[in-house]
């Protein structure tokens, strides 16, 4: 559906027409969504819905089906509605690309959105033959498997593999013809000694057009990053280095000197007013200047990330690729870095030495012990609280995490809902940090309340956000995985006033507060190419396809300083052993494996 246009000064249900609210309030919406489906195309809402009241799960990805599917009943549209087969198809593919997944088994899937919608498998299959007909979707066979791919999956997949063999195929230009030379002069200038496998990954990434370092904490990346970033600049190659999350690239620009960037903003994400929406300026027809490419964090990077990375790439650009492989993958769909490091395609360096300084840690030494399979020893920086209910893991939680000013201490938790759930962790920790008071305003937001002191996160990204500085300077962007303080609450006017990195005041309308979230617990989801000096992990019974390995091994990575697990250690030992749950459904790794089939 074409926008008919977005007014996001609209925050108040007074500023709605009364027909509108009328209409949207009988069919069961509330105020919240009443004022954004207002803002979004105005009084056209009474006319689009009547037609087709599936659009606003197009435009609304949080809105449930059942809600809209309910609303549609009561304005008497047929069980059978090729409207209502599409929207479920849609929500029922997207929920498995929420899942990670970029495609499904095309029979399979058929038959489920039939049960669900009590219709026959075949009415659904001649409904999605007809959106592969207009190239919503695509229909393809993968590895002797009919699948269903949203066609920007499937196109992406290709355009992808098109470019790793592209960029292999065309080869970056040379650093230097004596490469052993070069590596020792930098050791030397750096007053460095690279160790056997360090040496071979920075050799690999010289001679090659494409290439992967890949290993875990404590093994050398960052040395790696940094001596590849000097050999090629002194080589006189301009070189970019970027990362998914603006922490991680913070990261990145403290500990190598180099400035470096987030991936949408090397990309040069922007608004186009004309077209309407947020597009990347850099591209096939504007590609980057840059003669290499580091991207840090790659286990981060999703597939359509990745798409976009590749088709802004020269064909002689040198594409690097640094990461965690035994992380979790990306919170968006597709299994980019390990699916590169399997297909065997893409060069690839793993390392495995953990260096002395390193290895005095717990924490990275049990990192490793989990990684391979070993359950994790006790003491030190790595620590056990023992305890049994997750009521009274909740509870030790929240008097332990207390212990440590804000700013040094975060927790983490698989799970977003329940008793042992970022939510309701929030609510414990937000009274624990930061208990209500006279002197302190807040605004409540459906089941959430902003306080002013409040750690808050971003979590989606918005480039048009706008924000002030200290000393008046103006600027846009507010990044996922942001965190700050709410610096002000009005309650007159239904907002709120939040402050990142101690300088940028962003101002957030009602209508907007949905883009953040109380941070005093988060997801290890969400907690991605971050570091905190103190992390608190509930370790208790929680779903198998989120109790695994990969997820406590990076829970636990993102700990410098302390990590303490409250909880039982039989659970723990559980997440080491769970290495099945959690596979996805991604064709990146078979199109790299037989290079050019299905391109």
């Amino acid at each position: 559906m074409e926008n008919i246009g977005i007014d996001e000064n609209i925050t108040k249900i007074s500023q709605v027409t009364p027909e509108v609210t009328l209409f949207l309030r009988n069919l069961g919406f509330s105020n919240y969504y009443i004022i954004k489906i207002f803002a979004l195309v105005g009084d056209a809402a009474i006319g689009l819905t009547e037609d087709n009241p599936y659009w606003l799960l197009d435009e609304f990805p949080m809105m449930k089906f059942a809600r809209i599917d309910e609303a549609a009943a009561a304005m008497g549209i047929e069980k059978d509605s090729f409207y209502r087969i599409q929207a479920a198809v849609k929500h029922g593919l997207g929920a498995y690309v929420n899942r990670g997944h970029t495609f499904v088994p095309a029979k399979e899937f058929c038959a489920q959105i039939g049960q669900f919608l009590d219709l026959s498998s075949q009415i659904v299959t001649d409904v999605v033959e007809d959106m592969a007909l207009v190239g919503e979707l695509q229909l393809t066979v993968l590895d002797g498997q009919e699948v269903l791919y949203f066609y920007g999956y499937y196109r992406t997949e290709c355009q992808v593999v098109s470019k790793m063999a592209e960029l292999a195929e065309k080869g970056a230009r040379p650093v230097a013809v004596n490469v052993d030379a070069i590596i020792r002069k930098a050791e030397s200038e750096s007053n460095i000694t690279l160790s056997g496998q360090q040496r071979e990954a920075v050799k690999n990434s010289l001679e090659h057009s494409v290439s992967i370092i890949t290993g875990g904490p404590g093994t050398g990346k960052t040395t790696i990053i940094n001596t590849l970033i000097k050999i090629m600049e002194e080589s006189g190659l301009d070189v970019a280095v970027a990362a998914p999350t603006g922490r991680a690239a913070k990261r990145i620009a403290e500990t190598s000197g180099k400035p470096a960037m987030t991936v949408h903003r090397l990309l040069e994400y922007y608004y186009d007013e004309e077209a309407g929406h947020m597009a990347f300026a850099r591209n096939q027809a504007n590609p980057l200047d840059y003669d290499a490419v580091i991207i840090d964090e790659t286990s981060m990077m999703d597939l359509m990330l990745m798409g976009t990375l590749c088709k802004a790439l020269k064909p002689e650009s040198r594409l690097i690729l640094s990461g965690d492989a035994d992380q979790l993958p990306s919170v968006g769909a597709g299994n980019v870095l390990g699916d590169f490091i399997e297909s065997g395609y893409i060069y690839t360096s793993r390392l495995t030495e953990i260096f002395r300084q390193a290895e005095e840690s717990n924490i990275v030494t049990n990192a490793h012990r989990i990684n391979r399979g070993d359950y994790p020893v006790y003491g030190g920086d790595f620590l056990i609280i023992e305890a049994d209910k997750q009521q009274e893991i909740l509870e030790k939680i929240t008097k332990l995490a207390t212990k440590w000013p804000l700013d040094r201490v975060q927790v983490l938790t698989p799970i977003k809902k329940g008793i042992l759930g970022s939510v309701n962790l929030n609510t414990y920790l937000q009274k624990a940090f930061n208990p209500p008071s006279e002197e302190k305003k807040e605004l409540s937001f459906g089941e959430r309340i902003y306080r002013c002191g409040d750690r808050v996160m971003q979590i989606k990204n918005n480039y048009r956000l706008e924000y002030k500085k200290k000393d008046g300077s103006t600027g846009k962007g507010v990044f996922n995985g942001e965190t700050g303080m709410v610096a002000a609450v009005y309650n007159e006017d239904k907002k709120i006033v939040v402050c990142y990195d101690n300088e940028r005041f962003v101002e957030y309308p009602y209508i907007k507060l949905d883009e953040i979230e109380p941070a005093y617990a988060v997801t290890v989801h969400k907690s991605q190419g971050s570091e905190f000096p103190v992390v608190i992990i509930p370790m208790s019974w929680f779903p198998p396809a989120l109790a695994t390995r990969n997820l406590i091994y990076t829970a636990i990575t993102r700990g410098k300083n302390q990590v303490i697990i409250v909880g039982r250690k039989n659970y723990l030992n559980a997440m080491v052993d769970n290495v099945q749950a959690g596979k996805r459904n991604s064709g990146l790794k078979i199109r790299l494996t037989n290079m050019y089939e299905g391109i």
